[in-house]
C-alpha cells in the first residue's frame, strides 16, 4: 500500500470524468430541442440531472415536466458541441439530428444516440445557479447491437464521451476498450488490500 501526496485544487468547478448526455425537451419556439450536460447520475428508476438555472432548457423542462436522456458516442462530437454552445437556437435542426418522439413523454429521442431514456420530472430545486431535476425513468431504449438476446445491455460494447477538467480547462475523454466485470479485483486475486 502507498500513500499519495495531495495538493489543494484552486478551482470552483471540478469535472471528474462525467459522461456527456444530450437532454431532449419540448420547446415552445422550435417544437423540440436538446441541450448538452455532463451533470447526471441514475439510481434504479430515477435519474438526476443538473442544468444552468437561467437556460432556455431549464425553463421549458420545468414547464412541461418531462425530458429525454440521450447518450451519444464520440462520432457525434460536433452535435454534442452544437447542443451545448448555442443556447436559444434550434439545436436539433442546426446539428441536423433526426429524432422520434417518446412513447411516454412528449420529448425527442435522438436517433443517432446509442442509449435513450424517457423521463418525467418528480421534483426540481435551484441551488447556486443550477437547477437539479429528479426524474422517473419511464422507458430505456438502446441500439439493437447493444442489447443481448435476454434484453440486457452489452456493457462491454458501450463507448461514451466523458467530461474532465476544472474551471481553467475542460477536455473530452473517451471510454477505451479495456473493461473488467464487477468483482474481478476483489474476488479474482487482484487486490491492493494486502
Amino acid at each position: 500500500m502507498f500513500i499519495r501526496e495531495k495538493s489543494e485544487l484552486k478551482t470552483n468547478k471540478l469535472y471528474y470524468n462525467f459522461p456527456i448526455i444530450l437532454v431532449g425537451y419540448k420547446d415552445d419556439k422550435f417544437n423540440y430541442n436538446a441541450t448538452t450536460t455532463s451533470a447526471s447520475y441514475s439510481l434504479g428508476n430515477t435519474i438526476n440531472i443538473g442544468i444552468k438555472s437561467d437556460s432556455n432548457s431549464t425553463k421549458l423542462i420545468k414547464k412541461y415536466k418531462e425530458f429525454t436522456i440521450n447518450i451519444p458516442s464520440k462520432e457525434l462530437m460536433s452535435e454534442v458541441e452544437i447542443c451545448g454552445l448555442f443556447s436559444g437556437n434550434n439545436k436539433l435542426q442546426q446539428a441536423d439530428m433526426p429524432y422520434t418522439i417518446g412513447k411516454y413523454v412528449n420529448a425527442p429521442l435522438i436517433d443517432e444516440c446509442i442509449i435513450s431514456f424517457e423521463c418525467k420530472v418528480i421534483k426540481s430545486y435551484d441551488f447556486e445557479g443550477y437547477t437539479h431535476f429528479l426524474g422517473e425513468i419511464k422507458r430505456r431504449i438502446a441500439d439493437k447491437d447493444l442489447v443481448a438476446k435476454d434484453g440486457s445491455l452489452k456493457s462491454e460494447e458501450i463507448s461514451t464521451i466523458h467530461y474532465v477538467g476544472c474551471s481553467k480547462e475542460r477536455i473530452y475523454r473517451y471510454v477505451s476498450s479495456d473493461n473488467a466485470k464487477t468483482g474481478t479485483f476483489a474476488f479474482g486475486g487482484h487486490t491492493s488490500c494486502g
